[in-house]
């Protein structure tokens, strides 16, 4: 292995999709304020990670986004409010992009040049509006077609120059990895299925994957780096709340043995913006 990219998609629990949103927002409870005992995490790995924040949570957690911007880690946005950009029209997306850009950038204090799509879903005539606005590189690629919300980007005309690495004219697009075994991409990168799959097969997946690849991303998010109690709506489902809750009490622990694993074998955990400095871009 040769570069690993971990991103942190930096939202309220309640801005899962599956959930109801005000209902959960209106107890009170937030996840974000518990994200140093992953950041003291990647402190003692030596990881350096690219978080993507929201915009409308940006200001209320403006002490954990310069704490996190002083520990030497990269800060992007992740729209402003975490609905599907496929319910946006590009008016909408444009006007939402600048405002949560703002946000966080006032709250950070770090000039904003990174953009990540909720849930997977930005579509390519959205990101031609990130180029035209500035940002200088996205991580919304995905090829997990068995997924109902998940978009593949069109990345026509860009250059694969590395590993899941895209570029056109210095824009540069970070690809999430699966893995392909036979017809079906088995996700591997995160998120529930970092949470769901015991460590075991995780390294036997990660080992088939670093047959073919020398790049590896990963995405968590905080609800998932925390055992905090959830008070999920009692109307929830039995599926939905399992994507939930599943093995979030040893999440933090796995993902830094994940760490470990691929840092023994090459790895160096940089973050994004780390990478196009780099590549001189």
């Amino acid at each position: 292995m040769n570069r690993a990219w971990l991103t942190v998609d930096l939202e309220e629990w309640y801005h899962l999709d599956y959930l109801e949103r005000a209902a959960c927002e209106a107890t009170g409870v937030r996840v974000v304020p518990q994200i140093f005992d992953f950041l003291d995490m990647l402190d003692d790995v030596g990881a350096k990670a690219t978080f993507f924040c929201v915009g409308e949570i940006a200001r209320e957690n403006a002490d954990i986004l310069r704490e996190i911007a002083r520990r030497g880690h990269a800060i992007g946005c992740h729209g402003w409010d975490h609905v599907r950009l496929n319910k946006k029209d590009l008016v909408q997306f444009r006007e939402e992009t600048l405002r949560a850009r703002e946000a966080v950038e006032a709250a950070s204090g770090v000039r904003v040049i990174g953009y990540r799509g909720s849930c997977f879903t930005l579509e390519r005539d959205k990101l031609e509006v990130l180029r035209e606005l500035g940002f200088e590189y996205d991580s919304s690629k995905i090829r997990f077609a068995q997924h109902p919300l998940y978009r593949n980007l069109d990345l026509t005309g860009y250059d694969l120059v590395d590993d899941l690495v895209y570029r056109q004219d210095g824009f540069t697009e970070y690809e999430i990895p699966t893995l392909d075994i036979g017809k079906w991409s088995v996700p591997i990168s995160g998120g529930g299925y970092l949470r769901l799959f015991p460590f075991w097969a995780l390294r036997i997946l990660l080992s088939l994957y670093a047959k073919k690849h020398q790049n590896f991303t990963i995405y968590v998010h905080p609800f998932e780096l925390t055992p905090m109690k959830l008070p999920l709506p009692k109307t929830l489902d039995w599926k939905a709340r399992f994507r939930c809750l599943v093995g979030r009490r040893r999440n933090l622990a796995k993902l830094k043995k994940v760490i470990r694993w691929l840092t023994k074998r090459g790895a160096r955990f940089i973050t994004m913006e780390q990478d196009r400095k780099e590549r001189g871009l």
